[in-house]
């Protein structure tokens, strides 16, 4: 990330290879901050209790809860340290800063997600988007988890949702479609990069879970903003 040479310590365990290579320094990780603590049972938004917050509670007063995801669960917040490395990661295509994050982010997800039984479905971008950007960052980050990953959604439009506004998010037209039993009887996790306002994780569990026929829908992302 800043380009400094990092020096290790060797160990029984780095010698025989047992430890992943270190990809970040102290320094640059030391500017991220790990969701640690009470967070929000549905969103994962930290609080100073495990209750509701008032969004989940809400969105549940208007949607059947059977549509909605179970819960998500996420890895670091939205500060200017991570805010300038998704810009990079995503937006001017340097794909191998997700390297910097493939510990924390595994880590995380064996810690929300212990069981073994999910299968991983990457939120997809339109095709002029991964044509535009030249990969799938959902798609990468699913790729550190060593699980089986499928691809039921289809994405239905093209607008950046970074450049919408909250309100503009939640009240945004259907996002998704995925074929009939897509993912029949299955605990699915949605992987995505970042939970803002959860209106495009709800939008594609309510596909998975009626026309998918979804056990259930959670979802995993790497920042929560």
């Amino acid at each position: 990330m800043c380009d400094s040479p990092i020096s290790s310590s060797l160990t029984w365990r780095s010698l025989f290879s047992l430890a992943p290579e270190q990809e970040i320094c102290s320094i640059c990780s030391s500017q991220f901050e790990k969701i640690e603590g009470p967070v929000c049972s549905i969103c994962g938004r930290p609080r100073e209790s495990n209750e509701k917050c008032a969004d989940c509670a809400a969105r549940e007063s208007k949607t059947e809860k059977r549509f909605l995801l179970r819960q998500n669960r996420s890895v670091y917040l939205y500060n200017d340290a991570m805010k300038d490395s998704l810009a990079r990661f995503k937006f001017r295509g340097d794909a191998k800063i997700i390297q910097a994050f493939e510990r924390d982010f595994a880590a995380g997800f064996k810690a929300a997600y212990p069981s073994n039984t999910h299968t991983l479905i990457p939120i997809p971008l339109s095709g002029e988007r991964l044509a535009e950007r030249g990969f799938n960052q959902s798609e990468l980050l699913a790729s550190l988890l060593g699980m089986p990953v499928i691809f039921p959604l289809i994405r239905l439009n093209n607008e950046k949702q970074s450049k919408k506004s909250k309100t503009e998010r939640l009240s945004a037209e259907k996002k998704f479609s995925a074929a009939e039993n897509s993912a029949e009887g299955m605990n699915v996790i949605l992987i995505d990069d970042i939970y803002t306002t959860g209106a495009t994780l709800h939008q594609a569990a309510e596909v998975l879970l009626t026309a998918g026929k979804a056990s259930s829908v959670s979802s995993f992302t790497l920042i929560r903003s």
